[in-house]
């Protein structure tokens, strides 16, 4: 009877062995396919709602992202780039996110202030459209991680300037249907002025943003191939 106990533990543990080496050799897709992938997770409509519902002290904000072009700027292959609409906190951004050595870089600029695109993601696709002459050329840059389901990043402890003379220290961890954001501002003496935690999730499904197809085509670990040829296979055999 003890041999057959050893036995069952042994399996067992050969099991769990075999199930944790295999979660560790998951390995990162592609960095073009991380700056896809992480563009189409961060566009579309989220809140902070159910947050609130929690904790009422937290402000009600909405983020509104869409995919953009950009006039007057020199086309650049491998760049995604996304104007951020939020309220009630008014912020008015365009977020870059690009292939970099290991990572996505993010990179987060602001406009000129006199230069208004609220609703723009209301608009139709023709129109999303910005000028590039009316975006700041500073930018605020955050490095993303691929995790197996999501990016992490952050810029400390450096962080980036303020305009009042100050600095923000930004994290943000981005999933399919989630945008947690913590923004560490802090003023020109060195206090802490503002750390609220943000946590938005997403208010209806995904988006479906042209460059979709883009992901489907590259054929990643040849998974669309191996289907298309078992096709012909079962066909021939038929």
């Amino acid at each position: 009877m003890n041999l057959i106990k050893v036995y069952i533990l042994t399996a067992l543990f050969s099991a769990f062995t075999f199930a944790k080496a295999s979660a560790t050799a998951i390995s990162a897709p592609p960095l073009e396919v991380q700056v896809k992938e992480v563009t189409q997770w961060f566009t579309g409509l989220f809140d902070n709602s159910q947050q609130v519902a929690t904790n009422p002290s937290v402000p009600l904000i909405t983020l509104s992202s869409c995919s953009v072009k950009l006039t007057n700027a020199n086309p650049v292959t491998g760049i995604e780039n996304i104007y951020l609409e939020q309220k009630s906190i008014n912020r008015f951004r365009l977020y870059s996110f690009s292939q970099e050595n290991s990572a996505v870089n993010l990179s987060i600029r602001p406009f000129d202030t006199n230069y208004s695109v609220t609703g723009l993601c209301n608009r139709p696709d023709s129109e999303h459209i910005l000028d590039s002459s009316k975006v700041s050329a500073a930018s605020c840059n955050l490095e993303l991680l691929w995790e197996p389901t999501d990016y992490i990043g952050d810029n400390s402890p450096n962080g980036c300037p303020t305009s009042s003379g100050g600095k923000v220290i930004s994290s943000v961890t981005i999933s399919k249907n989630s945008i947690d954001s913590l923004d560490n501002i802090f003023g020109p003496n060195g206090n802490l002025l503002f750390a609220t935690p943000i946590e938005f999730r997403r208010v209806g499904s995904i988006p479906e943003p042209s460059f979709t197809l883009g992901i489907l085509t590259l054929g990643v670990w040849g998974t669309s191939k191996t289907i298309l040829r078992k096709h012909k296979q079962k066909s021939r055999v038929k």
